[in-house]
């Protein structure tokens, strides 16, 4: 063979070579760049639906202490206090959907246990007003309602926001 052509027929090979290379090196590229585009978009939607949930339970809890402050004070607005705070309660369901779709499940039983909490201090709160304004009567079974009650269910909202918060600072971090 011929020096001239086994120098082309090795300039072409290596020129193919070259090309199936930088081809390849380009997909590799454009794929990780879309998976991290990927991973990207569903970092911001999840913490849009955490902030979301974590927004409209601060404005129910900030209603829920003018509530009890209100109730203990025995102050008239109270009983408007309450059932303003039970109305925000009751839309916190759609908020923890976003939640739950966004996931994993591990937000998502964080969001109901925290939603849960929130719907108890709300509970106990309508019902002790209920008891007071001789409205509603516990039967023997039930537990007491009072203070106490109503301090605690309070304060298990407020850790259950928390334990919520700290959740989703490390799945975020992830």
């Amino acid at each position: 063979m011929d020096q001239g052509i086994a120098g082309l027929l090795g300039a072409a090979l290596g020129g193919a070579i070259g090309v199936a290379g930088t081809l390849g090196a380009a997909r590799l590229t454009g794929r990780d760049q879309r998976r991290g585009q990927h991973e990207h978009w569903r970092r911001t939607e999840r913490r849009g639906a955490y902030s979301h949930l974590l927004s409209k339970v601060s404005e129910a809890m900030r209603v829920g202490g003018k509530a009890l402050d209100a109730y203990e004070d025995e102050l008239p607005e109270a009983g408007a206090l309450i059932g303003q705070f039970d109305e925000m309660v009751h839309t916190l369901d759609e908020a923890e959907s976003l939640v739950a779709l966004e996931g994993p499940e591990s937000a998502e039983a964080a969001a109901m246990e925290l939603v849960g909490a929130v719907y108890q201090f709300s509970n106990v709160l309508v019902l002790t007003h209920a008891v007071d304004e001789g409205e509603y009567i516990p039967s023997l079974h039930e537990p007491p309602l009072g203070s106490t009650s109503l301090w605690d269910a309070k304060g298990k909202a407020y850790e259950a926001s928390d334990a919520f918060i700290r959740l989703c600072r490390r799945l975020l971090d992830e």
